[in-house]
């Protein structure tokens, strides 16, 4: 790699270190938020680094790759392998640039290897930056991603006249991999997905390829291919019943099985759970077991597990497995109230579970995707666990950063409805149903828990997207904004889960909308006037606002400005981006809010950190 490349990676490694949660709660708060302020200064050091480099030795090369020298293009690829090296992608948005320019130089050059590596390279990326959006039913990448894996694997047409074995085996890949470019769980999506798997494995298995390539991992093609057509139990979940589909998902399911038990036996373990519930599954979901014995399964594993195993295996019992579950009793209303006091003990115990795990696994990202999962099937009774309750206790403080902005809103917020009620309740008519200042000041109470839980639950869609946001370390390029503006969708489809979070849907939606409607917010789709305690929601708006400009953690490229500063682009804001009401409510605040930035940090970690420790 050229120097700047080296250098460039560096600073990657130092801006995950600095941007991530730390590995265990620290005992001393008061010396963590201190150090934040330096944390930060060196995030915007390297940010502006890092940008100064790409826009001066890296970017005006990938302009004129096609000129570019056989010594560039080889500093080109290794750069681009240590952006996503393992599991760590340092710079999976970068990565895709990059990879795409060697595409382009591949194809002018005529390197016909190069350019089968680099279309499915290309469509990794790809496939990467599409799955982040998993939550939102929104696919902006797909169609690419489709067409370069789809043109990779067509040059299985002249697999005779292609000698390199890596480049035969990437046209393996791209073949089998064009099955991930049909996410969706709709019967269209469905049928493609599992005839891209099917015409795969029907070469994958072919004994004339096997001999014209025996240097090829054909087992472990074969394996993966089969654990990708079990995936297709989400299509069944979803209503899907092809007998084909039926019978494939569970020729599927018993090849896993099987190898997994041969592997059992070799290594003296059991086989992984999530391989068992997917053989168990796909017996129901074929007809040959009902689903009370699937439950009841389930409910046996569950049951069987180690309370105090935080290994992957451990994680997948006690937090993942209630969250399949869950599925099952919501899609089946009849077994909503016959299993009532089941759900409630799973929640119980994986609660438990979360607050007694140690230290360097509170906020660890394996923690955060099995209780995002959670989320998505939550099931929520009136006299258990509120999924509100389990969002703002177990979710969302596993993001420290993320949690004390949004707790600096919501305190923001219910001193705004405090100062409404006082000198201008006419700014809160409408909210909870209330239209009179005798009515609203009688509600107090739940006017400012309104407002606070509004605040807290408002960025939760950011949390499925918080790798991603963790690991930019310069700039954002145009693909990481169009990827972050999903993090609404995401809040959306979460809080639409649960009675309990519903109302808080329009402040997930809506909190980078304009009050004007204009363009410049978003989404589009968004609808103020649909809200039914607008009021409540612009003053929840005003105070994320507030605090985006002021103590900006996610842009922190971007500078923060001062008490006056924002309170004078608030100004600016009104009847633009922010509601009148809001602006005047908050500018009677200056004093208040200016007391409040002197130590409301300190507090809002405090807080999180002691919800961490329950």
């Amino acid at each position: 790699m050229r120097e700047y490349q080296k250098k460039y990676i560096a600073n990657l490694q130092e801006v995950i270190r600095l941007n991530s949660a730390p590995p265990e709660v620290p005992q001393d708060v008061a010396a963590f938020v201190k150090e934040r302020g330096s944390r930060k200064a060196r995030l915007r050091e390297i940010a502006k680094e890092n940008t100064a480099m790409l826009r001066q030795h890296l970017f005006p090369l990938l302009d004129d790759i096609v000129s570019a020298g056989n010594e560039d293009i080889a500093h080109l690829e290794d750069f681009a392998a240590h952006l996503v090296q393992g599991a760590d992608r340092l710079d999976l948005v970068l990565s895709y640039h990059l990879h795409n320019a060697l595409l382009a130089y591949a194809r002018q050059v005529g390197n016909r290897d190069m350019l089968i590596r680099e279309l499915y390279a290309t469509a990794m990326d790809l496939f990467y930056m599409q799955d982040l959006l998993q939550y939102t039913g929104h696919s902006p990448y797909r169609l690419k991603m489709g067409m370069l894996f789809g043109e990779a694997a067509s040059y299985i047409k002249q697999y005779d006249e292609i000698q390199n074995t890596d480049t035969r085996g990437y046209i393996h890949r791209s073949m089998a991999n064009l099955a991930l470019v049909y996410s969706n769980l709709n019967e269209e999506d469905g049928r493609r997905k599992m005839a891209a798997i099917r015409r795969s494995l029907q070469i994958l298995e072919d004994p004339v390829y096997h001999e014209k390539t025996p240097d090829l991992p054909w087992e472990l093609f074969i394996y993966k291919s089969h654990q990708e057509r079990t995936t297709g139990l989400g299509l069944l979940r979803a209503g899907m019943d092809d007998p084909q589909i039926l019978q494939e998902v569970m020729v599927s399911a018993e090849y896993v099985i099987d190898r997994q038990k041969e592997l059992s036996k070799k290594h003296g373990s059991a086989p992984a759970l999530r391989w068992r519930y997917a053989y168990e599954a796909a017996q129901y979901h074929c007809g040959v077991r009902p689903l009370s014995y699937l439950l009841e399964w389930m409910e046996d594993a569950y049951m069987d597990r180690d309370e105090d195993d935080y290994s992957n295996e451990g994680f997948y019992q006690n937090m993942f497995l209630p969250a399949l579950y869950a599925h099952y009793v919501n899609s089946n209303p009849e077994y909503a109230a016959k299993k009532k006091e089941v759900m409630g003990l799973m929640y119980r115990r994986m609660t438990a579970y979360a607050r007694r795990m140690p230290g360097n696994h509170q906020m660890s990202e394996s923690t955060l995707k099995c209780l995002l999962a959670c989320l998505q099937t939550f099931v929520e009774y009136p006299d258990g666990i509120l999924e509100k309750d389990f969002i703002i206790e177990l979710v969302i403080c596993r993001d420290p950063d993320a949690y004390v902005s949004s707790r600096m809103a919501a305190e923001i917020a219910m001193m705004m409805v405090d100062q409404a009620l006082e000198i201008r309740p006419q700014a809160l008519e409408g909210a909870l149903g209330c239209h009179t200042p005798e009515t609203l000041r009688a509600r107090r109470e739940e006017l400012r828990k309104f407002v606070f839980e509004g605040c807290i639950l408002h960025n939760v869609g950011l949390l499925a997207l918080g790798n991603l946001v963790r690991r930019i370390g310069r700039s954002w390029l145009e693909e990481e904004i169009e990827i972050f503006q999903y993090h609404v969708h995401i809040g959306q489809s979460m809080l639409a889960q649960g009675s309990s979070t519903q109302p808080y849907i329009p402040a997930a939606l809506g909190h980078h909308s304009f009050y004007d409607g204009s363009a410049e917010g978003y989404p589009q789709g968004y609808g103020r006037q649909d809200d039914p305690n607008r009021s409540l929601t612009d003053f929840i708006f005003a105070a994320i606002y507030f605090m985006r400009i002021t103590d900006n953690w996610v842009f922190y490229a971007q500078d923060s400005r001062s008490l006056d500063e924002a309170l004078e682009l608030i100004r600016n804001e009104s009847g633009k981006r922010l509601s009148p009401e809001a602006v005047q409510v908050m500018w009677g605040l200056k004093p208040a809010l200016g007391e409040y930035l002197k130590n409301g940090l300190l507090a809002a970690y405090q807080e999180a950190f002691q919800l961490l420790q329950g």
